[in-house]
């Protein structure tokens, strides 16, 4: 354990107060608000850095994880989900070594981004947090971001050089909003042997549309287009390429139910665009498993069927219960569940 010192924002004399010393991790808090928007951390400026944690730069945390004789690990996972976040919201951030103080304290703003500042905010910073909100809340769960990096990184059907794919790896995510998905397919990329790899994300809101692409194309690890995923011309530019890896991150950091317009139109467009081209394409999540309360049914969504409910279900609403992930059904609520104990 080690006590770590800020650099990304301003010191008051307020930060060293010992009514504002830390009483709960704020990556857990912000996790847990990122779910139930209720959760609020009492942070100090400095904080100190759970075991996991350590300083790098993202940029070399992520160049470790694509190294195939390094190994994956939870840790490792964790430091990228955590700086991800961070460098989402501080340009640049992604080249720099970061102290925990500096993370915990943007954890710790964002549980409380949608109340009032107070005394010693930045108030550009709130301000991003407000803005890019809807993503951030993604990216602040890092468990669930640091469990579904490891799921794709392994994914045990993804394609690799030495079992005849030559290449190049091209991926897409249909789902894109964080980016980190994108990242994801990067790293599993480098790891089996691809060194040609073109990864794509689809996104419709240009207002984190554009910062999500910022950031991925910065760490080079592709790029995100912004286009309505539901219209099959939003996929022109995968048209006549083979395609190794197909993601929907938007499953993962689902908060709301899945219907026709945010889930069923989008895989309808997509198959439609590249048709037999997404044939050998390994895909995540690699099943869904979800219940309509109003059809009182549950059902199975994969590549099989297109990720596509029988004519008669298609203007239900479903909640997803379970994802098909690591070769086996996860509850929804136990995503991220093993992440857990490190962040506290």
């Amino acid at each position: 354990m080690n006590t770590t010192q800020r650099k990304h924002g301003p010191v008051t004399a307020a930060d060293d107060h010992p009514a504002h010393r830390l009483h709960a991790s704020p990556l857990a808090t912000a996790g847990m608000q990122a779910r139930n928007f209720t959760s609020a951390a009492d942070f100090a400026g400095h904080g100190i850095a759970p075991d996991f944690y350590a300083a790098d730069s993202l940029a070399l945390d992520i160049e470790r994880l694509c190294d195939p004789d390094q190994p994956v690990t939870d840790e490792g996972l964790l430091n990228v989900a955590v700086k991800y976040f961070f460098a989402y919201v501080h340009d640049g951030a992604q080249d720099e070594r970061v102290e925990y103080g500096e993370v915990a304290e943007l954890y710790a703003r964002f549980s409380r981004h949608h109340s009032l500042n107070e005394p010693g905010d930045d108030i550009e910073v709130m301000n991003r947090l407000r803005q890019w909100s809807p993503v951030l809340r993604v990216l602040a769960d890092v468990s669930r971001a640091a469990h579904v990096m490891r799921a794709v990184i392994g994914q045990r059907d993804a394609p690799r050089i030495s079992v005849g794919h030559c290449g190049p790896y091209v991926g897409a995510d249909i789902g894109a909003g964080t980016g980190i998905m994108i990242l994801a397919q990067q790293i599993q990329a480098r790891r089996n042997g691809f060194l040609d790899v073109h990864s794509l994300g689809f996104q419709a809101d240009p207002v984190s549309g554009e910062r999500t692409h910022d950031l991925v194309h910065s760490l080079r690890a592709g790029s995100v287009m912004l286009a309505d995923p539901t219209r099959e011309g939003a996929y022109n530019l995968l048209r006549g390429r083979p395609l190794s890896y197909v993601a929907n991150e938007m499953v993962a950091g689902m908060q709301q139910s899945l219907c026709a317009d945010n889930f069923f139109n989008k895989y309808q467009a997509f198959f439609s665009a590249v048709g037999d081209n997404a044939r050998q394409a390994a895909f995540f999540p690699e099943g869904l498993i979800a219940h309509s309360g109003q059809a009182g049914i549950s059902l199975i969504f994969a590549k099989e069927n297109g990720f596509q409910a029988p004519p008669e279900y298609m203007a239900c609403e479903f909640i997803a219960q379970g994802l098909i992930i690591e070769g086996r059904v996860l509850p929804m609520h136990k995503l991220g569940a093993g992440f857990s104990r490190y962040l506290t």
